[in-house]
């Protein structure tokens, strides 16, 4: 009774110092003769793959940040699909190398619950899609660093083994995970940064309002304000701007903790403790210790008051 109770205050403990997902996922209950720590870690990487459905849109960051930019009368402008291409092409490889990741992570749990070391990730490794080593064009530098590694782990993810050796698994795959997560980890964070751009710039734009239609007509140039219409449209962008930079704040989180949770067990696999207790435990602590995404503070009242509509003194004679 008093090792339940235990037990009982444990779980609630780490419940409450982590997101309710994570918490789960850490905290679910494993098949007898499983590596604890190892389900926790593919506990947190399967999910990844459910971010890619929505994220990286570094070509809409960029087909933004080209609408707002001010271009001279008479210049040509590039179309989008050539002045967003890259940005296109690296959205594509940074959401499949979180598809691997995810995959990876389900390996994992099955060598960690004890699975058959034939078949184990074959079908994961099927499923991410990436075949042989140019599967995607890459540019030179980080992503074609992380375009290598993603082509190494789907190979070991594919391979046969004649012995589960989980320690084996997570040595083999560590120095790919590695590479992945911190280029992936980057490049989430430079969209952040880029949507928080363009929101920026938009409001900037709205609150001045100089950006009107003008026409000639008879000798005379006919300006036109801004309508209802154009206050709705800036008012999706607002909410779509705010949905876009929270998702990728969301996806950077996660992969922040699932990279600080895998480099815990890559350590504890080089020294042979993953199915100690204080290996678990020191996941758990790693995870936590991942700083999370805070919401935006919310402007002061004086800054709200100045933007009203109430008459001021200036300009008025005294």
């Amino acid at each position: 009774m008093v090792e339940r109770a235990v037990d009982r205050i444990t779980v609630e403990r780490t419940r409450r110092a982590l997101p309710a997902g994570i918490a789960l996922a850490l905290l679910m209950p494993s098949c007898a003769g499983s590596v604890n720590s190892g389900v926790a870690v593919a506990s947190i990487g399967r999910g990844l793959s459910t971010h890619a459905n929505a994220v990286p849109q570094g070509a809409e960051a960029c087909a933004l940040h080209e609408a707002l930019s001010a271009r001279t009368p008479g210049t040509a402008e590039k179309p989008l699909s050539e002045a967003c291409a890259k940005a296109v092409n690296s959205d594509l490889l940074w959401r499949r190398a979180m598809v691997v990741l995810s995959a990876y992570s389900q390996k994992l749990e099955a060598v960690a619950s004890g699975a058959s070391p034939e078949t184990s990730g074959q079908l994961e490794a099927a499923l991410t899609g990436v075949r042989g080593a140019d599967w995607i064009d890459a540019e030179p530098g980080q992503e074609q660093a992380a375009r290598d590694a993603v082509t190494k782990l789907v190979e070991q993810m594919a391979m046969k083994s004649e012995k589960a050796d989980f320690d084996k698994t997570v040595k083999d795959a560590a120095p790919h995970v590695k590479t992945v997560c911190t280029g992936l980890g980057a490049y989430l964070d430079e969209q952040v940064k880029k949507f928080e751009e363009v929101g920026s710039e938009l409001e900037k734009k709205r609150t001045a309002r100089s950006d009107r239609r003008c026409a000639t007509f008879d000798s005379r140039t006919i300006c036109v304000s801004e309508s209802v219409l154009d206050r709705v449209v800036y008012a999706i962008s607002f909410g779509d701007l705010a949905r876009q930079e929270a998702n990728h704040l969301d996806a950077r989180d996660n992969v922040a903790m699932f990279c600080a949770a895998h480099a815990k067990l890559e350590s504890a696999a080089g020294s042979g403790t993953t199915s100690k207790d204080e290996t678990y435990v020191t996941i758990v602590d790693a995870v936590k210790a991942v700083p999370r995404a805070e919401p935006r503070k919310q402007p002061p009242a004086s800054a709200a008051e100045g933007s009203s509509d109430k008459p001021t003194d200036t300009g008025q004679k005294k």
